[in-house]
């Protein structure tokens, strides 16, 4: 909070121009998924359907998001907020933490990344991390931080993360994600984390898609087959396939390694027993991830805030898709 108050104190009365916030949406049913057969004994033996336990387990889910607010003559404006959702007994509540806005400029971006105690992007640029990593950084450091405060103040709960437990990228520190995920387990709490997308293939397929055309809930562990994945990331987690309902997704699901695998497997049934799963997807991941999520008024009314608040000089600028595309300008921010 304190360093989103000092970089916002350096935007003081700069000219501001705020970016559009036209988003186009949509939304799709599910999808079919692609048949492949895999009916030899050995992927059978990695196969686990599942019964759900209905125990009265919190589950606890976190999300977090970023999105560039505007820029001014020195740099960005962008913009940090968390979500928390629990459901206990089926009933629902949440916690956002921010927005904090952020003035980032070539001048303090170093300053930002030793106030925070992180190590700056290497770049063969002299000049140092872009101020778009700098933003990522900023984004990854509250979600650690919310994970950390579950991890520590939960007792017996599910919680679940957005992505994986795989660590050794800046953005997710070998050391710091090991602390939370042992906290997490001294406090008797299950870490799962979904991912929506993977890169993780076994014999030129998504492991996500191994597990099409068989019947749901059920969990396909894939971390004993040869894989194609990144030599330079630690996986922290046994890595599955879940696919939890009928004519739902297929999700990547890591699950905390110090989790014994008959523990894995009914922490999954537990979380089938005890939470509402929409299209193979937890429902408290789901409201996390839009509690979190900047919409176009949220964006709206954060740039009204500090146009006000620092004194901002708005300017506009003219949309140059637009101009060239008209309505098939639909583009944004290349």
């Amino acid at each position: 909070m304190e360093l989103s108050l000092c970089s916002m104190h350096t935007a003081q009365g700069r000219f501001f121009r705020p970016y559009e916030t036209d988003f186009p949406e949509s939304f799709t049913g599910p999808l079919c998924e692609e048949s492949i057969s895999l009916e030899s004994r050995t992927f059978s033996t990695l196969l686990t359907p599942l019964k759900p336990i209905q125990d009265g387990t919190p589950i606890t889910g976190i999300d977090v998001s970023s999105i560039r607010i505007g820029e001014t003559e020195k740099g960005i404006i962008c913009a940090v907020r968390g979500a928390l959702v629990w459901n206990l007994d089926r009933r629902y509540r949440y916690l956002r933490v921010g927005p904090f806005p952020f003035h980032i400029t070539e001048e303090n971006k170093h300053e930002v990344f030793r106030e925070l105690r992180l190590s700056p992007p290497t770049t063969s640029d002299s000049s140092g991390p872009r101020l778009a990593e700098t933003q990522s950084q900023l984004c990854n450091l509250v979600e650690r931080w919310l994970q950390a405060s579950v991890s520590h103040s939960a007792r017996g709960n599910i919680v679940l993360w957005d992505g994986s437990l795989a660590a050794g990228r800046r953005a997710s520190p070998l050391n710091e994600v090991s602390r939370i995920l042992k906290v997490a387990e001294e406090n008797s709490n299950t870490v799962l984390a979904f991912s929506k997308a993977t890169t993780i293939r076994f014999s030129g397929w998504r492991v996500t898609d191994l597990v099409a055309g068989h019947r749901p809930p059920c969990l396909f562990a894939v971390e004993d087959l040869p894989l194609s994945a990144s030599r330079t990331m630690r996986l922290l987690g046994r890595i599955y396939v879940a696919k939890l309902a009928e004519r739902g997704f297929s999700f990547r699901l890591d699950i905390d390694r110090a989790v014994s695998r008959e523990g894995s497997i009914m922490a999954v049934e537990r979380l089938l027993g005890n939470e509402l799963i929409y299209q193979g997807y937890p429902e408290t991941l789901r409201l996390a991830h839009i509690y979190s999520t900047f919409t176009a008024s949220d964006v709206i009314g954060i740039q009204s805030f500090l146009t006000q608040e620092y004194g901002l000089k708005v300017i506009t600028r003219r949309n140059v898709r637009k101009t060239l595309f008209g309505p098939y300008g639909t583009g944004f921010e290349d």
